[in-house]
């Protein structure tokens, strides 16, 4: 007998690292999702989609290739990346972990959003980061100003945004010097528990983390 189906999205994969910007990311199917499971409240992609693009290559040089019929039309499939997509929550929570920490680090933490146009319920609402290092570390909170400073802009089909962002100041945690052989997991969350409002259009791309 099979057993039921969480409410809740439990993360399935593992991290990136992006040597470019310096970083580990976490897709958002790497993220834990309260209330991710029932596709009335969140939409969580699972892997990356594919995309055809079409290059007509005709009147085009022919790269070294004898085989023009070849040329005529080349077909691309193109991976990409879908954003978790929140259709509406009163209880705002998606955490994350990361175990390549080490002892005496500091580490810098952020997600990657944006709003859909219709996005609702996000003007006033408080939104939070936390981050502890081990299960018994004292959990670190931070205050994101900038999406309800800036709301207005970032439904108006702006690009995704990191938070926080230079006005919130960055969210950094440091490791103990004496935490070897300890417990020394990563745990850090979006939070919006607080009001009680129903919140609408979220698009979380990501979450990162770098050391700094």
């Amino acid at each position: 007998m099979s057993s039921p189906k969480s409410s809740h999205h439990k993360a399935d994969s593992k991290m990136e690292q992006d040597s470019n910007r310096k970083a580990w990311i976490l897709q958002p199917s790497g993220l834990n999702f309260v209330w991710g499971g029932d596709s009335r409240y969140w939409v969580i992609p699972k892997e990356p989609r594919c995309l055809p693009i079409h290059f007509d290559l005709t009147d085009k040089p022919n790269f070294g290739l004898t085989d023009t019929k070849s040329l005529k039309l080349i077909h691309l499939i193109v991976g990409f990346r879908m954003p978790a997509e929140l259709k509406m929550v009163s209880w705002l929570e998606v955490t994350g972990c990361f175990e390549k920490i080490e002892p005496a680090k500091t580490y810098r933490i952020g997600f990657k959003i944006s709003f859909k146009t219709d996005a609702t319920g996000w003007d006033e609402a408080p939104l939070f980061m936390s981050a502890k290092i081990g299960k018994k570390g004292k959990t670190v909170w931070k205050r994101i100003k900038s999406v309800n400073q800036n709301f207005g802009k970032l439904i108006d089909g702006s690009e995704p945004i990191n938070i926080p962002d230079e006005s919130d100041g960055q969210f950094e945690i440091s490791v103990s010097p004496a935490s070897l052989n300890q417990d020394t997991m990563l745990q850090f969350g979006l939070y919006e528990v607080w009001t009680g409002r129903w919140k609408t259009g979220l698009l979380i791309h990501e979450a990162f983390v770098h050391e700094v």
